[in-house]
């Protein structure tokens, strides 16, 4: 429908509101009645109702103004009971002194909205029966903003996102000349248009108690959203005064926009709630619930974790927003692995169902990897190749080949691969297929020796012994806090047990090389189970690491030291000897702790693992936090190979 304000945007017509009248930019015009003369104070007007009243002024002598003044009190008063929309006086030129006094102070007290033309009332007259062609035009004018609005809207509001909502802040945007702001307490910044839109709105914004519809000028709306209790809000400053078709088209974009949040919240939180059950079930198989993983996993993805064996990737995503690249994952892998976010660390974590692939499958051009690498068939591997190479900060580390129940064991392989995967050109590195020390030792004296070693927890109630072992195999391999997180319980809870896990076996946990031989025992149960008790564990312990095959294990672990000629070993097996304090091992080496700092920096990248995560602090990481997937193949291969540190082979106390 047209309105007063849509006229007085036509040049044709001429007007202009005078100064102090009530805003009426907003109301309707169905019509004009052309008053020639002074007819207007002899005939009867008849209904005027929605119509624009078009009167010229009387004359200035005394009798006229006697005369106008009452004429004019009538005529404004016939207005005001009948609602017209408006009353114009046609005068030589705009401003309110150009109108009678008598006109604006009746106009004034009855609440008429006055408004002065140029045009005299022939040309009115004239102009008249244009009024339907410019309604017809309008009416079109607002059909085609609709149309506009529905075109941006996506075929299914389950796919509406904030592109659509940004899609729609345009529309309005460029339909009302306007600054367009969708925003939220929480959220911020939802959608603008222009760009320049939030500063416009931020002073308004600041403090402020929306209503529906409420404004601050004739040319500003704050709309909330529908679904109400969103706290969303659609702010709108025109280039001029709202009328009911500003106004129509703002409550259309604001029901379009609440309803795109609405269904963005709702696929948020269905998403939210995805994550979690997706987390839930990798923390089970954490601690070896294999059957309990799948049964969470079957409504969102059935069959994903029926499989024998996986790999585990981790992607670290170092200080940038992991969502960019989670979004990019599940993209990739789909329902073919199961995607988390890692609670502990901003990495993500893939458990993909390992597949034989063909040894003999060439190098395809255009992946981002080197060919003469590890060749890796899983699809999902490659997919995730691409991720990594297409965010250059980002690095990933995967595992070898493992049985769905030793998720843990794939996890901290490809957390450890991690630590050579920065210095890789593509910033990928796979396990090594070479042997790892469990690999290598006698399995039935490993067995008997680990079982021996670890009798006082083997021997607890199921569910009481199957618990304390899987966290503390995940809590000697991560800090604390870490472990927890990864778990799904508190720091303080992996604290505890892994206590009294150390006080039913009489050992020292503050001793390092403790926790490297109970972390080494609990590898050799979960991979080989173990035998009965041995009446001398320390000796079990001395044949088990002097075989050949452990000592060939430990000369290839040791290698890549060999070439550097500050005897690095030497530097590591004191540093172990000393619990690895730094400070400790300087004064038993007799260099600066700056030097022993300098060694761990050279070696760790050597034999590819992780020795420390404080290197730089003033103060050394807590002694009860040590991380040990670097530090156990360690001190292993350096006993093999020199007698040095000393293993303790049985419990020991103190």
């Amino acid at each position: 429908m047209l309105t007063l304000g849509d006229l007085c945007a036509e040049p044709d017509f001429s007007l202009r509101v005078v100064d102090g009248s009530p805003p009426a930019a907003d109301r309707v015009v169905d019509a004009v009645r052309v008053l020639p003369g002074t007819s207007w104070d002899r005939d009867p007007l008849g209904n005027v109702g929605d119509e624009l009243v078009v009167i010229r002024p009387f004359g200035d002598g005394p009798a006229d103004r006697q005369w106008g003044k009452d004429a004019a009190e009538r005529l404004v008063r016939e207005l005001a009971r009948q609602r017209a929309t408006a009353l114009v006086v046609a005068v030589g030129r705009h401003g309110a002194a150009a109108v009678p006094a008598a006109i604006r102070v009746s106009a004034g007290r009855r609440n008429v909205p006055l408004l002065t033309t140029t045009k005299t009332l022939q040309e009115w007259s004239d102009l008249a029966p244009r009024l339907r062609e410019y309604r017809r035009r309008h009416a079109e004018w607002q059909a085609e903003q609709l149309a506009a609005l529905l075109n941006r809207l996506p075929d299914r509001l389950a796919d509406a996102d904030v592109t659509v909502m940004q899609r729609v802040a345009d529309w309005l945007a460029a339909a009302l000349e306007a600054e367009v702001l969708v925003s939220d307490p929480q959220r911020g910044v939802l959608a603008a248009s222009p760009e320049t839109a939030p500063g416009t709105f931020a002073p308004l914004l600041v403090g402020r108690s929306v209503e529906p519809y409420g404004a601050l000028s004739p040319n500003t709306r704050f709309v909330p959203l529908a679904g109400g209790g969103s706290g969303t809000v659609l702010a709108v400053a025109a280039s001029r005064p709202f009328d009911d078709a500003g106004t129509d088209l703002t409550r259309h974009a604001a029901k379009v926009l609440g309803l795109i949040d609405q269904a963005g919240r709702r696929h948020h939180q269905v998403g939210y709630a995805e994550r979690e059950l997706r987390l839930s079930a990798f923390q089970l198989l954490m601690i070896g619930e294999e059957a309990a993983a799948q049964r969470v996993m079957a409504p969102l993805a059935p069959g994903l974790l029926d499989m024998e064996s996986i790999r585990v990737y981790v992607i670290d995503c170092a200080e940038e927003d992991r969502e960019i690249t989670a979004r990019l994952g599940e993209r990739a892998v789909a329902d073919h692995a199961l995607l988390v976010r890692c609670p502990a660390f901003n990495h993500l974590i893939v458990v993909d169902p390992a597949r034989d692939g063909d040894p003999g499958k060439s190098y395809e051009p255009g992946n981002p990897y080197d060919p003469s690498g590890p060749y890796d068939p899983s699809d999902t591997a490659e997919a995730l190749r691409r991720i990594v190479a297409s965010l250059p900060s980002h690095r990933m580390g995967g595992s070898r080949t493992h049985e769905l129940g030793e998720v843990a064991d794939a996890y901290e392989e490809a957390r450890t691969a991690l630590a050579v995967a920065g210095q890789l050109p593509d910033r990928v590195a796979l396990a090594e297929e070479r042997m790892h020390l469990v690999d290598v030792l006698p399995p039935k004296t490993a067995r008997r020796w680990a079982g021996t070693l670890l009798h006082p927890l083997l021997t607890l109630p199921m569910s009481r012994r199957d618990q304390l072992l899987r966290t503390l195999d995940l809590g000697l391999e991560l800090r604390h806090k870490a472990a927890g997180r990864l778990l799904g319980i508190h720091r303080n809870t992996v604290t505890h047990r892994i206590n009294t896990c150390f006080d039913l076996l009489g050992l020292d946990r503050d001793r390092v090389l403790n926790q490297v031989v109970v972390s080494a025992a609990l590898k050799i149960v979960i991979a080989h189970g173990h035998d009965d008790l041995s009446t001398d564990p320390a000796a079990d312990f001395v044949a088990m690491v002097s075989v050949s095959e452990v000592r060939a294990w430990a000369e290839s672990f040791l290698r890549p030291l060999t070439d550097d000629p500050r005897d690095l070993p030497r530097t590591l097996r004191a540093w172990l000897e000393n619990d690895t304090h730094v400070e400790s091992t300087a004064t038993a080496l007799d260099i600066s702790p700056v030097t022993v700092r300098a060694h761990l920096r050279t070696a760790a990248p050597l034999i590819q693992r992780e020795l420390t995560l404080d290197l730089d602090a003033d103060s050394l990481p807590d002694t009860d936090e040590h991380v040990l997937s670097g530090v156990r193949p360690l001190a292993f291969a350096l006993h093999a190979t020199t007698g040095r540190p000393l293993l303790p082979g049985r419990p020991v106390h103190g």
